[in-house]
Parts: structure tokens; sequence; C-alpha cells
């Protein structure tokens, strides 16, 4: 009996392959690896979750770039998203942090670009500004050259990140784009699935939120710090296009309860402030199902703590909330068409060879 297994859509697939591009990477020699065709991907057939884990582990590990996907400016060393994380939680409020986050970047090699923050009333924008020691010319080059696709996965990155830090969602009011809008609509263009304003050919890019979060005190510690980075790949993967629906965000608040218990329907529809009928049917408009996301973070977040030899398949079980190992075991199978310990046994012998080449 052949298995459904979960795939990815194809135009995920060419956004990674873009920027892995971008680097200097051999995208028809990536494809190869995993054993797909340029042309299916071109043709816009879907690739499976296990060949999507792939490639995105193999990318990693030929840019040897902590910030892959996101603004930068250059190469960023292992250990840096840590080394943030670690410098931050020790502040006293959301603004405090912010300030220390631009100050690391300064010192930080391979960025260009930092966060700053600027009030006006009772609302601060959220800026990314070039580093002192960066040319303003040198950083305008920067900016026009960054795909609107980065710029967009950078704002929300960091949208959730300095969310997390307080553990409360942010909301915006705006959001401000370098590049214009593709789209012919006008240059502001309100949103009125998430209520926020889209501004496009501005001469920054960033937020806008209002000021009284600023103030909200940092509640993550070096504990949580520990448990983000095992989860932090796998939100960069989750990618919010601001004129998507509602199931991104029902993805990103599963991806985030991994470690925890999982919400049920219920629970997530109480989060949205709908009804679990309106949730169920807005799901089955955006062609997914509850279910389904479900599947997807738990599989998204199991690939990623497979990279990690000192998690125990055991612990993924749990970490996931699993009834039992049995039940992870043969769920993985079903998702990816291999145990995850024979899969792990794949990852970590394509992470030896690349290490001796």
């Amino acid at each position: 009996m052949e298995s459904t297994q979960l795939t990815v859509p194809a135009h995920f697939v060419n956004t990674m392959l873009t920027i892995a591009a971008d680097r200097d990477c051999n995208v028809e020699q990536l494809l190869a690896d995993i054993g797909v065709k340029a042309s299916d991907i071109d043709n816009g057939t879907p690739i499976s979750v296990l060949q999507y884990g792939e490639l995105y582990h193999h990318i990693i590990e030929l840019v040897q770039d902590e910030w892959f996907g996101l603004l930068s400016g250059g190469p960023v060393p292992k250990g840096a998203i840590r080394l943030l994380c670690q410098s931050i939680v020790h502040c006293k409020d959301l603004q405090h942090a912010i300030n220390r986050a631009g100050d690391f970047f300064e010192l930080c090699r391979g960025f260009k670009v930092k966060p700053i923050i600027e009030v006006d009333g009772d609302y601060v924008y959220f800026k990314g500004s070039k580093l002192d020691c960066v040319e303003q010319q040198e950083f305008d080059a920067l900016i026009k050259t960054t795909s609107a696709a980065t710029i967009r996965s950078t704002l929300s990155a960091w949208h959730g990140f300095y969310s997390w830090v307080i553990g409360k969602h942010v909301p915006i009011e705006d959001i401000y784009y370098s590049f214009s809008d593709d789209t012919n609509k006008s240059a502001t263009d309100t949103n009125t699935k998430e209520k926020y304003r889209h501004h496009y050919g501005h001469d920054f890019i960033g937020h806008r939120f209002h000021k009284k979060y600023l103030s909200y005190p940092i509640v993550q510690n070096e504990n949580s710090v520990e448990d983000f980075m095992r989860k932090a790949p796998y939100y960069s993967l989750i990618k919010k296009d601001p004129d998507e629906g509602l199931a991104h965000y029902v993805k990103s608040l599963l991806a985030k309860s991994i470690g925890e218990d999982f919400p049920n329907a219920i629970e997530v529809a109480d989060f949205f402030n709908i009804s679990v009928t309106t949730l169920y049917r807005r799901l089955g408009q955006e062609d997914c199902s509850f279910q389904q996301l479900k599947n997807e973070s738990r599989m998204e977040a199991a690939i990623h703590y497979l990279n990690c030899p000192d998690i125990s398949t055991t612990a993924i079980s749990d970490l996931l909330s699993f009834e039992n190992p049995s039940t992870f075991y043969r769920s993985f199978k079903k998702w990816t068409g291999l145990p995850p310990g024979e899969y792990r046994k794949q990852l970590l012998a394509k992470s030896s060879l690349q290490e001796s080449v």
C-alpha cells in the first residue's frame, strides 16, 4: 500500500534555490543530490518533505551562513544567533533588547544591517539601518539589490523575534518596503485581513507599532534560548506572505508550541476569536486542514531535531507530544518514507562526507 507523504510546493523550493544561486551554489547539483529534476520544479511539481529537508541542510552547509535567507550583507558565522539571544535575554525591556541587538550587529562578522528604533509620538518605527562602519552608498546598494522576498522574510523574522523576547504578539500598524509593489496596487495598501498597511517605495524598511510595547519586560531566559535555537530554523521556513489568510498564522502558532502541549482545534480557534467551524471552513478555503498543519509542524520540527545527535528519538517523540515513540515512528515514516533512525543516519553520513571534503 502506497503511503501518503507530505510535500512542499515548488514555489517554496524556487525561493530557496534563488537565494542559494545568489550565494554561488550550483542549483542543478543541489537538485541532483536530492534526486529532483530542475524541469519538475519549473513545472511546479512539489517535492517530498524529505527532499526539502535535505536541500535546506545542504545549502546551510555550503554557504556556512546562519542568517541564510535573511538580509545581512555577508555570511554570518555559526553560533551568532545563540550569542545574540543570550545577550538580550538579560535586558530589562524590549527597547533595551533592540538597542543591544543593534550593538551586537555592529560587532558580529557578516552584518552590514542592524535594527534601530525611532519614537514618533505614540508610535515607534523599527527600521533596518546601516552599521556605523558602513558607507551610506554601500548600504543603499545592498538594499537595492536585495530581493523583495528576502526583505519580506527579514521583516517577518524580526517581528517574530521581538515578539518572542517579550512573550507577546506585537500588533503591527504599518510595514514599509524599499521596493515597488508588483501587484499594481496603490503605494499605500491596507490589508483588510490583517489590519495593517503596506507602504511601498519608501527610503527605509521596517515596521510601525505602538510604543507601549517598548516597555514590556523580557520574559525569555538562557534555558528558553536553547529551546528557541532548536526551533528557529523552522520558524524561518514558515513564510508569512502578508496577503495570505489564516493558515500561516495557525502554522506559526503550532510551530511555537513545539516542546509544549500542542493546542487542539478548539484552543486554536479561541486564540483567533473564531469558532471551530469557522476555523475549519477558512482553512479549507486555503486548501489545507488543521490536521495537515499540525502534521507539517511536527514533521518540520522532527527533521530539525534529528539533525541534533544529542537528542534521542524518544526525546523527540516527547517534544512533539506523541503518545509514545512507536506512534512517532509510524507517523514519521508516513511523512517522509523513512523511519526516523534511518533518516538520521543518512543526514549524519552526508554531514560527515561534506566535512571530509
